[in-house]
């Protein structure tokens, strides 16, 4: 039957708590000592073996984008503890790639909410194209239970929606058959266009004017052209005769 030292000490190892199983081990009678320090200096090598491991394994998730299973060891509670048995740039670099699934599952199932909300506004207006559309951009694999649930009741309720809406038309298009093979449309008549007028039926209607005849005696333009002409060659010659003795006055001078 092992001693309350042993129990305490095999429950601090379950919890990876090797600072607080070796203080047990301190404690325990001298005889028991040596070999309570052995057994947990093998158990956390174990546990130093066991968080290598686990950081090589996130990081080949890591570069296969396995984001599923990085989710999985980040919500893993043994996760943390084995992490802290590793050297800080491995612990650092695993621990990255964790936080980054975690941040992005939670990016994913924001956008889910919101494509899963527009599709329930688009069901109500019986729009089940763009409900379709809005369910079909929603990636199962992040959502929560609770976002499933509310994923497969929109599935099903546009798989209804859709029959309901198809039934509708078909007995809407029987509908307007029949009020079609009761009330035939009848063709409009179509009016004859008339041919444009030829340029003889336009001088017909509009005929051509003669010139005004011209007065007698040419335009008054014409007449008033002579008279000037008359006027300034007499006023030449008058200034002309006046002129002459002048110019010998001066010269006799």
């Amino acid at each position: 039957m092992p001693s309350p030292d042993e129990r305490a000490i095999e429950e601090a190892l379950e919890q990876m708590d090797f600072r607080a199983a070796l203080a047990r081990a301190d404690r325990a009678v001298e005889a028991d000592r040596e070999r309570l320090r052995g057994l947990i200096r093998a158990r956390r090598q174990e546990a130093v073996t066991r968080a290598e491991h686990l950081a090589a394994r996130i990081q080949s998730m890591a570069r296969a984008d396995h984001y599923e299973g990085l989710l999985g060891l980040a919500e893993d509670p043994a996760t943390d503890p084995l992490l802290a048995l590793i050297p800080p740039e491995i612990r650092r670099g695993a621990r990255l790639h964790l936080d980054g699934a975690l941040r992005r599952q939670k990016r994913f199932r924001a956008a889910a909410g919101r494509h899963m909300k527009a599709a329930s506004e688009a069901l109500a207006l019986f729009d089940t194209r763009t409900a379709q559309s809005e369910i079909a951009k929603v990636e199962r694999r992040w959502l929560t239970a609770a976002q499933r649930e509310e994923l497969d009741t929109l599935r099903a309720q546009a798989e209804r929606v859709t029959a309901e809406r198809l039934d509708l038309e078909s007995r809407t298009a029987e509908v307007l058959r029949e009020h079609i093979s009761e009330n035939p449309i009848k063709p409009a008549r179509r009016r004859r266009a008339k041919p444009p007028a030829s340029s003889s039926r336009r001088a017909k209607k509009k005929p051509i004017e003669p010139p005004e005849p011209e007065p007698e005696g040419g335009s008054a333009r014409d007449v008033e052209g002579p008279a000037r002409a008359g006027c300034v060659g007499s006023a030449l010659v008058i200034l002309g005769t006046v002129a002459a003795p002048a110019v010998l006055l001066v010269g006799g001078s």
